[in-house]
């Protein structure tokens, strides 16, 4: 059994815990790569919100903000504690969470108490503080940490993880079919083609919490320049914009990526690519989550810490380490690694 900690009961939390109800009953999460054949349980969940705290997860999960379907019935009775708050509340979040007026539980104490193995960072982008508190309080602990916001925690606490032999997963969780993984794959694929990618952009629609509070200026420059630069990496010098413009509140969870990409082929013909694409957020991190966990599981059992670029390079918007590899490369990279490891018995 893999032992998780949550951090953060928003969407993709909401969405992630009721994947496990289905996965760890046998049934099919498509486009999941196993490693394992262990089920994941959830033994400890962290949150400031008071709709949320002291709630059983299986009713934080569906409580406001969050906007995620409930998709399938939850039976963890686990009750979410209260996290510190740090920087939880700054600017429009101020406006969103309900603070709990509970006092804060020793987070690094309850890791060790539920021996938790690894801690998943949901928290809101541009908490940089809470961020590189729970992931220091997760190497005290010695659990392995999977950072999907886009604050650098991977590039900077990576060293100390990796002398510690505990892995350390980020930054910015790339979504399983995301407007940003789709931009890189097609432009991966035109390139294949011979097209040289002059210019592209792209833009988010959605009615999620982190839709809203990336209309703040910093936070909204943080997404832009990280989407913009992954996508950047794979075409060959072309002008990219891309990041979330709106947040529409009746779109709920649902999320509309818009697409543009232009370039030449041939003796110098212009070609265009427009996309329109409809997802849903909280479903778009259930495969990188299941695939995540599962990888620090194993590598946590083989001692081999820090930012392993095999993994962040495929499942992050911003990893330590980036290159112009396609998608498709990445994943043939890690399937590689993961062929020629030697289990430790």
């Amino acid at each position: 059994m893999v032992r998780v900690a949550l951090v953060g009961v928003g969407n993709a939390s909401s969405a992630f815990v009721q994947s496990l109800e289905l996965f760890n009953n046998k049934h099919d999460i498509y486009g999941m790569h196993k490693f394992l054949e262990e089920p994941i349980e959830i033994v400890a969940a962290f949150d400031i919100d008071k709709r949320k705290v002291g709630k059983p997860l299986k009713e934080a999960i569906f409580s406001p903000p969050n906007v995620v379907a409930k998709y399938t019935e939850v039976r963890n009775d686990l009750i979410v504690l209260r996290g510190p708050t740090l920087d939880g509340r700054e600017g429009i979040l101020s406006d969103i969470i309900d603070e709990s007026d509970d006092q804060p539980v020793s987070v690094r104490d309850e890791l060790i108490r539920t021996k938790a193995e690894v801690v998943v960072s949901l928290l809101p982008t541009g908490t940089d503080k809470a961020s590189r508190f729970y992931a220091e309080e997760s190497l005290e602990a010695g659990a392995a940490f999977i950072n999907t916001t886009p604050s650098a925690v991977a590039k900077e606490l990576g060293q100390k993880f990796y002398q510690s032999k505990i892995p350390i997963f980020g930054d910015d969780l790339l979504s399983q079919i995301g407007g940003t993984a789709a931009h890189v794959g097609i432009i991966s694929f035109l390139r294949e083609r011979g097209v040289k990618v002059v210019r592209s952009y792209q833009v988010d629609i959605a009615g999620t919490t982190e839709a809203t509070i990336s209309l703040e200026g910093w936070r909204k420059e943080l997404k832009k320049g990280l989407k913009s630069n992954l996508i950047a990496t794979v075409s060959d010098g072309a002008e990219v914009t891309a990041g979330t413009s709106d947040y529409v509140g009746f779109l709920g969870d649902r999320r509309v990526s818009y697409m543009v990409i232009e370039g030449i082929y041939s003796f110098g013909v212009p070609v265009r690519v427009d996309v329109s694409m409809k997802t849903y957020d909280g479903p778009n991190a259930v495969v990188p989550l299941l695939e995540l966990v599962q990888l620090a599981k194993i590598f946590l059992g083989e001692r081999k810490g820090g930012p392993l670029k095999e993994v962040c390079s495929l499942y992050f918007k911003s990893p330590p380490e980036q290159d112009s590899l396609s998608l498709e490369e990445r994943r043939r990279r890690l399937e590689d690694l993961m062929m020629k490891r030697t289990p430790v018995r």
